[in-house]
């Protein structure tokens, strides 16, 4: 069989849809302050979070990036917004302090709906509701059973099949869906801009391309070697989740293990036809363990379609094309629409496919990371409660314990993560 033409768009280049007419995110002039009460290490959703919410408590608070402040997933990714976690809600359910954690999941959605009308936010924000569908049939009674879940705690969600779904969604590739209301839509990089504004506005320093190099004990606090002058700090946040290295804190980059993800973003299309793909505006993603994810642009005039294609060195052309030929097979409507944008970013796993926050017991260090691409609404809600609790306001979420796995050691050898994901698209070809 041919291989498919991916049609590209005259306009087509590989950056973020998102970043198309968003000017970037504030950030501070000047040089490093020589010493703060708490450096943090991540500039995206969870440090710029807890920096605003330090800074209006009156702490000195630096944040620095590697990159550009905001310029990770923080605003790449696919803008959808749910309580939960990467687990279903049964299985979350049944660990520990389950409920607690499902319970602080939907205040992270909350929250982010609130902080939105707190900061006049302007970042499309919108009550969407999502679909999850059945990648593989046998997932439909599994969805049946998490419909029932929901329903036991109060959470509105249907299942749906035949007109029901068709009514959701514009593809028969589906044999059934899980309908959840309590879930939302945003603009990514307007989101992430916002909260930069925000921490900035409070007085917080936010430093981009400012890379941490080394964090050490320093008397009652630490120093932070950089790639442009020493710090010190009373304390330090290190909110880095995809990007986490194995150094400035080696313990934390061994625990966290980052996976690319990718998305693809149509030309305009008519109204019509991007009604015949979503004709309620829905979120929507699949069961499958090599997921996919996608929706309509916050204007309705684009579809954008993500996932994680491999476990392997990807480029951005290779997930673009593999991307269009899944979006194709899904919406056959979409034949021939050209491509406009195509861009990647990165997504921190962790071996319990849980996200993690505390303060180390050896080195005292705090840490929020490993959303596992579900992250929106807890890395926000993480960063704010970090902030608050550092600044001696408040507890830590549920999620806070002391039981965060090593990612094991083949799972960091690069011609390893083939097999890795041979074995998951076997699972899916299975519904396992």
């Amino acid at each position: 069989m041919p291989t498919m033409v991916v049609p590209l768009a005259p306009d087509y280049a590989a950056t973020p849809y998102w970043c198309d007419g968003v000017a970037a995110a504030a950030s501070s002039d000047g040089p490093l302050p020589n010493e703060v009460d708490v450096a943090v290490v991540g500039g995206g959703y969870t440090g710029l979070s807890a920096a605003w919410e330090l800074a209006r408590r009156g702490r000195s608070v630096l944040v620095l990036d590697r990159d550009a402040i905001g310029g990770g997933a923080s605003a790449r990714n696919g803008g959808m917004v749910h309580p939960g976690t990467k687990h279903d809600v049964a299985t979350l359910l049944s660990l520990p302090h389950g409920r607690a954690r499902w319970d602080d999941s939907v205040a992270a959605f909350e929250g982010v709906e609130a902080l939105v009308g707190e900061l006049a936010l302007d970042c499309d924000w919108r009550r969407s509701g999502h679909l999850e569908l059945a990648g593989h049939r046998r997932h439909a009674r599994h969805l049946a059973t998490a419909a029932a879940t929901h329903g036991a705690m109060g959470e509105e969600a249907r299942y749906l099949e035949g007109a029901e779904l068709g009514a959701e969604i514009g593809s028969s590739r589906f044999a059934a869906g899980l309908l959840v209301s309590r879930s939302g839509s945003v603009h990514p990089a307007k989101l992430v801009v916002g909260l930069a504004s925000a921490a900035l506005g409070a007085g917080a320093a936010l430093h981009g391309h400012s890379e941490v190099l080394t964090v050490e004990p320093a008397g009652a606090g630490y120093g932070l070697a950089t790639s442009r002058a020493t710090v010190r700090a009373g304390e330090v946040l290190v909110a880095t989740d995809g990007t986490t290295a194995a150094r400035p804190v080696p313990w934390l980059g061994r625990r966290i293990l980052g996976v690319g993800s990718y998305l693809i973003a149509t030309e305009p299309v008519p109204a019509e036809l991007a009604a015949a793909v979503s004709p309620t505006k829905r979120m929507f993603f699949d069961t499958r363990n090599f997921l996919h994810y996608w929706r309509l642009s916050p204007d309705g005039s684009r579809v954008l379609f993500g996932g994680r294609t491999s476990f392997a060195p990807t480029t951005v052309e290779q997930a673009r094309d593999r991307l269009y030929r899944a979006l194709v097979c899904i919406h056959p409507q979409l034949a021939g629409v050209a491509l406009a944008r195509a861009w990647g970013g990165t997504v921190g796993l962790t071996v319990d496919r849980l996200p993690h926050l505390g303060r180390h017991p050896d080195t005292g260090v705090v840490y929020a990371v490993g959303y596992c691409g579900t992250g929106v609404a807890l890395s926000t809600h993480f960063g704010r409660a970090l902030g608050r609790w550092l600044a001696g306001d408040g507890e830590l979420p549920a999620f806070a314990d002391d039981r965060f796995p090593v990612v094991p050691a083949p799972a960091r050898v690069p011609w390893l993560l083939p097999v890795a994901g041979w074995w998951y698209q076997a699972r899916d070809a299975l519904g396992l």
